[in-house]
């Protein structure tokens, strides 16, 4: 690998330890440079992030190469000074240790690449894309409208519980591409400014992100990090046990807020004559018409109840979330009939090489032992508290969700947990899980933070409304703090209710190895 695996539990002497370790400094500030000037880039927008990540890809392998060539010299260092070492201390001859400084290039698609998190947002954008074109997820969102019966509030409320329901199901980014055409679709026939509707909307969306693995795409990489381990919660069924609650209390929240920010947006207009006729208009549209084959369509959607089912059954069972995914992609494409050229040019590419661009920088970052420093860094902080460690780890995440893209902050951070809570003594699940729920609520921040606020910025200005940052931040700050607070208050329940708090085996210990060493 990368970096020093454990050189004080290995066969090399403290004297070739201090010295290895006075190479990692330069690696070190170049990779973080590599880093922070990649995230600032896809922050400011600067560049598109794709380019972004990909040239702090291109970077980290370029600088790879250069210490792997510039410090060629360790492998040999290491392999004779721990054979020096045992022929010292009598070990038998030879155990020696053959250990680079860096990582090789082979450490970049075999280790630092997630590639079965690629596979699972592959076949989620061809079930969703499929799915789409066979009209079934148009004929639920009519059948919401005509179910509401034309009244704005209700309207919106059912079709605000349809967003959660799809992200929980589908995803949060293509679920905001559904139902921000609908909402423009809705505001341009009743005549009204789409901006509070299509707000709430990602507010929502926002919140309903923790609800399942599903949700997000933070959630599906840190579950796939950890192997969906039931014991930490992160397999399908247990991962909505902790997720879904947490979802209803922010979309509670996010609902309370837009609703007393935009009263007047859900008051019938005072032209109301005008306002019948075309709410008339809109609730006599006939739903049937988008469906294009019935055979078809029934099919795709009791595929979709069985993929959900599939994945749940998944959790139970121990088949890895990849499997399950692919093999519900190919039955959609198969059942459907449907091009298999254009359902794959449908694909979010640019999202894909984002992931990859990100893993490969991370790793880069990681291979150096500077997110492991940082980790113990925060956990010196919390040492043993296990209240203070969710309120640090879900602020700092939240925080940082929001100014930089949640995405790449869940990714490198992963690597940051399991030091953070070796160091504060707390059980990693802990930290695992203020993770998760700081990215996901963060993003509600700002502008910048989350996929579905820039889906609905960007539709907006295309359709000549604008939302400056300062009426997204009036209404995106309460709801992400709010958020966050309680999302503080209900880690620090579980840990009481599942004994993630203090490591008492390891603190015993910690307090042993002081003993002996005073």
């Amino acid at each position: 690998m990368f970096g020093l695996e454990s050189l004080s539990g290995s066969l090399i002497p403290e004297w070739a330890t201090y010295f290895l370790q006075s190479q990692l400094p330069p690696a070190q500030i170049v990779f973080i440079a590599i880093t922070i000037v990649t995230f600032v880039l896809i922050a400011t927008k600067r560049l598109h992030r794709t380019v972004a990540a990909l040239g702090g890809a291109v970077a980290t392998l370029v600088a790879g190469g250069y210490f792997s060539y510039a410090y060629s010299w360790v492998p040999y260092f290491t392999y004779f000074s721990s054979l020096f070492y045992q022929m010292q201390i009598g070990l038998p001859f030879p155990i020696a240790v053959w250990q680079p400084l860096l990582f090789s290039y082979t450490d970049v698609y075999k280790e630092f690449i997630d590639w079965s998190t690629l596979l699972i947002i592959i076949s989620v954008v061809i079930i969703t894309s499929v799915a789409s074109r066979s009209g079934l997820f148009e004929y639920i969102i009519i059948k919401v409208v005509k179910f509401s019966g034309g009244n704005i509030k209700r309207l919106f409320i059912l079709i605000w519980i349809l967003a959660f329901i799809l992200t929980m199901l589908l995803n949060s980014d293509p679920t905001i591409i559904m139902i921000t055409a609908l909402i423009l679709l809705i505001a341009k026939v009743l005549d009204l400014n789409p901006v509070p509707y299509l707000l709430g909307t990602v507010f929502v969306i926002n919140s309903a992100s923790t609800s399942s693995i599903m949700a997000s795409f933070v959630n599906i990489l840190v579950s796939n990090h950890y192997s969906l381990d039931p014991a930490r919660w992160l397999s399908y069924p247990t991962f909505i046990v902790l997720g879904l609650p947490f979802s209803l209390l922010c979309t509670g929240i996010a609902l309370f807020f837009i609703f007393r920010h935009y009263k007047d947006a859900f008051q019938i207009p005072k032209e109301k004559t005008e306002y019948l006729e075309m709410r008339a208009g809109l609730l006599s549209f006939d739903e049937k018409i988008l469906i294009r084959n019935p055979k078809i369509f029934r099919r795709l959607a009791v595929l979709l109840a069985a993929t959900v089912a599939g994945f749940v059954i998944a959790g139970f069972v121990g088949v890895p979330f990849y499997v399950v995914a692919l093999i519900s992609a190919f039955a959609f494409v198969f059942v459907s009939g449907a091009d298999p050229e254009k359902t794959l040019r449908e694909v979010d590419w640019s999202l894909v090489f984002f992931f990859i661009g990100i893993f490969i920088i991370v790793g880069g970052l990681d291979s150096t032992k500077i997110l492991e420093v940082m980790g113990s860094g925060l956990g010196n902080l919390t040492f043993a508290n296990t209240p203070a460690t969710a309120i640090l780890v879900t602020s700092f995440c939240g925080g940082l969700s929001g100014v930089l893209d949640n995405i790449s902050v869940a990714t490198a951070l992963l690597y940051v947990t399991p030091s953070l809570s070796a160091s504060a003594l707390i059980n990693q699940n802990l930290v695992i899980w203020a993770l998760i729920y700081g990215a996901n609520v963060g993003e509600s921040l700002t502008p910048i933070g989350g996929v579905p606020s820039l889906v609905a910025i960007t539709s907006l200005e295309k359709e000549k409304f604008q939302l400056s940052w300062r009426e997204f931040m009036r209404l995106g700050v309460p709801i992400a703090l709010t958020s966050l607070f309680v999302g503080m208050l209900l880690l620090i329940g579980i840990s009481h209710l599942l004994g993630w708090g203090v490591d008492l085996t390891s603190l015993i210990l910690r307090i042993f190895s002081l003993y002996l060493y005073l």
